[in-house]
């Protein structure tokens, strides 16, 4: 059976610290303007009221020494953005953060 978007239900824990304080979802992205899937997972977190941390990461080259991927290859295994980081899980692809 095939599924729309519209029938999608997102549910999201947020996490409370002992203080108090919530849990902040990071969303590392690229440039929202030359990165339509950074923007995509951005969009979703805006819209559904979660809220979340955006970290730009700026792109500089992709060369395995450019600073953008040195980044990159620390937050997620395939090196791109966008990548959702929730506590010790990451979550990288914009449909997997979408599921999530």
């Amino acid at each position: 059976q095939r599924r729309g978007l519209a029938d999608l239900t997102i549910s999201i824990s947020i996490s409370i610290t002992a203080q108090g304080d919530p849990h902040m979802l990071k969303l590392v992205i690229g440039n929202k303007n030359y990165s339509s899937w950074s923007l995509r997972p951005w969009l979703l977190l805006r819209q559904s009221g979660i809220p979340f941390e955006e970290v730009k990461v700026r792109f500089d080259s992709f060369a395995e020494d450019s600073s953008f991927k040195k980044t990159l290859n620390t937050l997620s295994p395939t090196g791109k953005v966008p990548v959702l980081i929730d506590g010790d899980l990451t979550v990288w692809d914009t449909l997997a953060i979408a599921e999530y």
